[in-house]
């Protein structure tokens, strides 16, 4: 089978390759690939290519990250019925959610970036709870609908959806800037020595 992909190659790491490695290199290809990172004048036709590669990215991640799809993948690449093993693979193995993967992979990174709650709704809610409170229980009143506003405004506050779902709820050019800063942050961290044993995690 032609098309059967070389997930070793994709994610730029050899057949030796160790679960931390495949991980940093996923994140390293999933930064590079990303389609957000694309101008906001990019073609539809550069919009596929960019999602189709990042997609890529994501299967090969999503298979070699596990020990018994590696070990299914690596015999379905290394039998001599090629065709009819790789065939069988893939129809075995339905392609991933492409930004799940990364969502997943990156939500501590991407919480540091999006994750700016507001105090606004805070500070609303206590005033009016503390103005109802003092209303209807004088002092007494005040304090208990204040604090009770107060928490209110801080749950209307938290933005309630996964990190990733406030990242995709950004502008074009804010991801295109968090992916950027992140994929420096990585590859400097990279040049400097960092890897698994670092205390600085990615």
């Amino acid at each position: 089978m032609s098309n059967f992909p070389n997930y070793y190659l994709i994610l730029e790491i050899p057949e030796s390759a160790t679960t931390e490695d495949i991980r940093e290199a996923y994140k390293k290809q999933a930064l590079l690939t990303h389609p957000d990172r694309l101008p906001e004048n990019a073609t539809s036709q550069q919009r596929r290519a960019a999602t189709e590669r990042f997609q890529l990215v994501a299967d090969a991640y999503h298979v070699l990250v596990d020990r018994t799809r590696r070990r299914q993948y690596d015999e379905a690449r290394s039998a001599h019925r090629a065709s009819a093993e790789q065939e069988a693979f893939m129809e075995n193995h339905e392609r991933t959610n492409a930004h799940d993967v990364f969502g997943g992979v990156f939500e501590e990174l991407l919480r540091a970036e999006v994750d700016h709650p507001t105090v606004i709704w805070q500070i609303l809610g206590a005033g009016a709870g503390a103005v109802l409170g003092f209303i209807l229980a004088n002092f007494g009143g005040a304090v208990a609908g204040g604090v009770a506003g107060r928490y209110l405004g801080r749950v209307r506050d938290r933005k309630g959806v996964s990190v990733y779902t406030a990242f995709e709820r950004l502008t074009g050019s804010q991801r295109r800037e968090i992916l950027t800063a992140l994929l420096t942050r990585f590859v400097t961290h990279l040049s400097t020595g960092g890897g698994a044993s670092s205390s600085m995690k990615f």
